[in-house]
């Protein structure tokens, strides 16, 4: 049973199609992915998941390589196919060190390890958060200082494992189908 429908580019109202039009624009892509359109019967949702979503991955302090490098953490360590398929995409375009086969270890401590130990600690610390949230200690927190991180950092970090959450729990409850750009990447 599919559990969503897509708002084309045409059918939405004037609101929504100047969403699609921002993430065009701000992404660089050519047509509206499906977790967009799932959303686009609703103006204030569209507008509100990609607010978000743009504020998050598009600004700030924290390389984006980094932020789709933690979103694909969280999103595989939860399950998440469509935010793993999807992000594990931004990784390998963003980061060309990236090899698919890094990528597809599904133990993701062994891809942590693979890393430079400040990509490790804030991946470590993304799974610790994913896994139970009321786990992190003052000592994550210290490892993530020690790792040159500033407390501003830390938070935008935080911010980037909530938005990977929050997106995990809809497109997982949603059953979002992949893109066809991402089929390649499975």
């Amino acid at each position: 049973m599919q559990r969503y429908k897509i708002t084309s580019y045409e059918d939405a109202s004037p609101e929504t199609r100047a969403v699609y039009d921002d993430f065009m624009a701000t992404t660089g892509a050519t047509k509206v992915p499906i977790w967009l359109s799932s959303l686009g019967h609703s103006a204030p949702l569209v507008k509100g998941y990609w607010e978000r979503s743009k504020g998050t991955i598009f600004a700030g302090d924290l390389p984006r390589p980094l932020k789709e490098l933690l979103v694909y953490c969280v999103s595989a360590q939860n399950k998440s196919r469509y935010c793993s398929v999807c992000h594990s995409h931004a990784v390998l375009s963003l980061d060309k060190t990236m090899d698919i086969s890094k990528l597809s270890i599904c133990d993701l401590e062994m891809l942590a390890e693979q890393q430079p130990p400040q990509i490790k600690a804030a991946m470590m610390f993304a799974m610790k958060i994913s896994a139970d949230a009321n786990s992190i200690t003052d000592e994550d927190y210290q490892g993530l200082l020690d790792q040159g991180y500033s407390q501003e950092e830390i938070c935008e970090m935080i911010s980037v494992i909530d938005l990977a959450m929050m997106f995990n729990t809809y497109t997982c409850t949603m059953k979002l189908d992949l893109d066809p750009e991402y089929q390649a990447i499975i």
